[in-house]
């Protein structure tokens, strides 16, 4: 073989190596990109797992709150039946001394709670804090009388207020009608 042959071969020889480790090469890179990807890919999923989990605890804390607060309205609307009870006996009673302590104590502990009374007679009705279970002659849509009182705690409807309401037409308006 000539030398010029033999250059050749080893040239063809190089080229081929050279190939070789280019291609080594690429598959480190790939191999590499491939693993970033996977990293990549695992701390999405985390990301996504720990504010799902933040979500979880949010959800929770607020639920856990709708449940005291239910919980608390619950007791509240026994107590109030027990403050209304004492209204009527201290109408009925000459001697109420006892039961006035025992009224104070009850209405305190629902003002603490802040639970108000909600004003009914003399105001426009309306259906989110009243119920009405009569209508009469009167102011048309006005409260003329409370039956049961409602409540309130915060800013939140406890118990609605059983009213009657005016239907618009009184005695003097009847009697424009017959003239």
């Amino acid at each position: 073989m000539s030398v010029q042959q033999i250059a050749g071969v080893k040239m063809k020889e190089g080229s081929k190596t050279k190939e070789k480790i280019e291609i080594v090469d690429e598959v480190k890179e790939v191999k590499e990109e491939k693993e970033e990807s996977k990293e990549k890919s695992f701390l999405e999923d985390l990301q996504r797992v720990q504010a799902d989990f933040e979500n979880y605890i949010k959800r929770v804390e607020k639920e856990k709150g709708l449940l005291k607060l239910h919980a608390k309205s619950e007791l509240l609307l026994k107590l109030i039946e027990v403050k209304e009870d004492f209204e009527r006996a201290l109408r009925n009673l000459e001697e109420t001394s006892g039961i006035e302590m025992i009224y104070s104590k009850v209405k305190k502990i629902l003002d603490e709670e802040d639970v108000k009374e909600i004003e009914a007679v003399g105001k426009e009705f309306n259906h989110v804090f009243h119920d009405i279970v009569k209508i009469i002659e009167g102011a048309e849509n006005k409260v003329v009388e409370e039956v049961r009182k409602g409540y309130l705690i915060g800013d939140k409807v406890l118990r609605t207020s059983k009213v009657i309401i005016g239907k618009g037409e009184t005695k003097i308006d009847e009697d424009n009608k017959n003239e």
